[in-house]
């Protein structure tokens, strides 16, 4: 696949479902329209890196990562994103800088200057955000580390490190109140097809005479099986 190639197959991902996820107050980041275009240009940028230097350990920026754990949530949307980009499922490995002690968050600093350094070079353009209120806005996560660089020891969480998760609190773990009805407790996710798409012919028969109010007479009976 050449460059530009590969520029149009980003290009061309329809990431609009994961941006409105990600804008969704209540099972997403409740993110701005503004700051959602923003980052969605630096993923897909972070793509092309990941397609361009497959052999190359980078780490985005915590945004990026985030809108990238986004995207994999919808596990058949980014399996068939990945295979039009890369030909491949492009793994993500969420342990950079975890685990290790030093090391780990050596090999996290060392990813997040590579990622830096790649894109200026492949963009022409300065790196944006490098640094956040004094601390690298480094992702705890990379793309596909070999398992020699996959440090095997835990280290404490850095004091100043920004959340390994985000996301809305469970009612039942609010401090001070419960959840106001069972409803708000619902995800707002499925198993990977919905159920409407899944009925078999005799279960689509009966929903749509509950839905066309036609009573139980419309509702096709199975036929007995006589035995022989």
């Amino acid at each position: 696949m050449t460059i530009n190639n590969l520029f149009n197959a980003v290009t061309q991902l329809d990431l609009t479902p994961i941006k409105t996820k990600l804008m969704h107050v209540q099972s997403g980041e409740g993110w701005s329209q503004e700051k959602t275009d923003a980052v969605e240009k630096e993923y897909r940028r972070f793509l092309c890196l990941m397609k361009i230097f497959p052999e190359e350990h980078i780490a985005p920026l915590m945004d990026v990562d985030t809108f990238w754990h986004y995207h994999i949530l919808d596990t058949m949307k980014y399996a068939e994103d990945c295979q039009q980009v890369f030909g491949y499922f492009q793994h993500h490995y969420p342990y950079v800088g975890i685990e290790g002690g030093e090391e780990g968050q050596q090999l996290r600093l060392d990813s997040g200057d590579r990622m830096r350094e790649l894109y200026e070079r492949t963009f022409d353009e300065a790196y944006p955000g490098w640094i956040y209120e004094d601390v690298p806005a480094i992702a705890f996560s990379a793309g596909p580390v070999p398992p020699h660089h996959q440090p095997g020891a835990r280290a404490a969480s850095r004091a100043n490190a920004i959340a390994f998760s985000a996301g809305p609190v469970p009612p039942h773990d609010q401090p001070g109140a419960r959840a106001a009805s069972r409803a708000n407790a619902i995800a707002f996710s499925a198993g990977p097809v919905p159920p409407h798409t899944r009925l078999n012919p005799l279960a689509k028969d009966i929903a749509g005479a509950i839905l066309s109010r036609s009573g139980p007479a419309a509702i096709p009976r199975p036929i007995p099986v006589l035995p022989g």
